[in-house]
């Protein structure tokens, strides 16, 4: 019976001296602890001064055509004369008629903002009557990487008001996609890596089509192109991502 006791007594002081080990605060090697708890002082307090270094600055994204120094002005004036309104030039007569701005009415003055600035990649976001347009300067090549209507597109995020079915004959066809895709890149598409969708059954946009191109269905990072055309025929939406 005694020792039993004993045991127990020996197993209760084990526990408690675990449990209480666990609660105290410990130092892992590595851990650099700068400052202990002191007696009470009247000493004056110690000023601490803290150095960011430049390795955690955040890095500027995007940048202002009023931010440019003189020379970046220079520069990006000098460039879209020679770049990137030729590169513009170049995608409306690949897609005819269904630009929704005339190629005319692009000038250096629509530009807004540089989206980063390395020597491998920069995009030059312009707006022309409301509409945003995003040419690239990829390693020295420019071309046409995004538009976007947003009188047009605003309406697939807006459920059908029921007046009327939605349209399922689209203003392009997979024909038409392939031929505007193969004069504006030389990507040679056959039909069936064209999906053509009637966007008024997802959304307003009643008689548009939704149309991506390349890769796999179910997997939107795959696509080569990823476009909108409203029921005009003119585009709405326009993406073609970095390869």
């Amino acid at each position: 019976m005694k020792k039993t006791l004993v045991a127990t007594l020996v197993l209760i002081v084990i526990m408690g001296w675990a449990i209480f080990g666990k609660r105290q605060p410990s130092e892992k090697p590595g851990v650099e602890v700068t400052e202990r708890p002191t007696a009470v002082t009247n000493a004056e307090p110690r000023e601490v001064h803290f150095t960011v270094s430049p390795t955690n600055r955040l890095h500027k994204l995007k940048t202002r055509y009023s931010e440019f120094t003189d020379a970046e002005k220079d520069e990006f004036r000098s460039n879209f004369v020679t770049k990137y309104k030729p590169a513009f030039l170049k995608w409306c007569n690949a897609f005819t008629n269904r630009v929704p701005i005339s190629p005319n009415d692009l000038s250096a003055d629509n530009f807004v903002e540089r989206v980063g600035k390395t020597l491998a990649y920069s995009e030059y976001v312009f707006v022309v009557n409301g509409v945003t347009l995003g040419i690239q300067d990829l390693r020295g090549v420019a071309r046409v990487d995004y538009l976007n209507d947003p009188l047009q597109t605003s309406k697939m995020t807006k459920l059908p008001d029921g007046s009327q079915a939605p349209t399922i004959v689209t203003p392009v066809s997979k024909d038409d996609v392939v031929k505007m895709l193969m004069a504006e890149g030389g990507n040679q598409f056959k039909p069936n890596a064209v999906r053509l969708m009637p966007s008024g059954v997802s959304g307003a946009l009643n008689g548009g089509a939704i149309v991506n191109v390349g890769g796999t269905p179910d997997n939107a990072a795959s696509w080569e192109y990823d476009m909108v055309f409203s029921d005009n025929g003119k585009l709405a939406y326009y993406l073609k991502p970095i390869n």
